[in-house]
């Protein structure tokens, strides 16, 4: 064998490997988006009725889910000024789960749950969260404007609106209470002739 063989292998063997790294690491987890995990931290109703959970400083100083969402102290979502974000608020409003753009559901942490909506309908189109949990919710699209928006008033502040250039997430406290909450998207006849409806499953 010469020199120029010898090299040959040595770069196939490396490239092959450095694929199968890639592969491995690049795996996504597919499905219907569940939230399988047994020990997902969940925050109790009382701690979300409390007044306040932490103050401004200490919110301040938290880190958030994702960047430009509400932050998290004590597996409860909370507003600037350390109260639960209440999730029947007014969408955009300060005692409203924080909005934030997304450039791509990549950017979103491995826990979140990546939607997209087509003309087609959701994608999931159902997903699992366990009651009081954690949920950041990433919305995207590339087909035009959508939206996602619960039939639950109690969930009337999680509404994301995107389009092909910008994806939307929220970070909020699942319901405490289990159930079945329907989604769908609210740009007219979407929801009736495109069927673009789900359900969020609490458990």
């Amino acid at each position: 064998m010469n020199k120029k063989t010898t090299w040959l292998i040595i770069c196939l063997v490396v490239v092959v490997i450095i694929i199968a790294i890639i592969a491995s690491s690049g795996k996504q987890q597919t499905g219907t988006n569940k939230s399988s995990e047994a020990n997902v931290p969940v925050a109790s109703s009382e701690a979300l009725s409390k007044e306040a959970i932490a103050t401004p400083e200490e919110v301040q100083q938290a880190q958030p889910v994702i960047e430009g969402s509400s932050k998290v102290i004590d597996n409860v979502v909370v507003t600037p000024t350390g109260k639960p974000v209440k999730n029947d608020a007014l969408a955009g409003t300060a005692e409203a789960p924080q909005r934030t753009d997304i450039s791509n559901p990549d950017v979103l942490p491995p826990e979140a749950i990546k939607l997209t909506v087509s003309n087609q309908g959701f994608n999931p189109a159902q997903f699992e969260v366990k009651a009081g949990q954690v949920v950041t919710l990433g919305l995207s699209t590339t087909d035009g404007v959508h939206t996602i928006v619960f039939d639950d008033p109690s969930l009337q502040a999680i509404r994301l609106n995107v389009n092909p250039e910008v994806g939307r997430a929220i970070t909020f406290n699942a319901p405490t209470e289990a159930g079945e909450y329907s989604f769908y998207c609210d740009v007219p006849g979407h929801r009736e002739d495109n069927g673009e409806t789900g359900v969020m499953v609490v458990k």
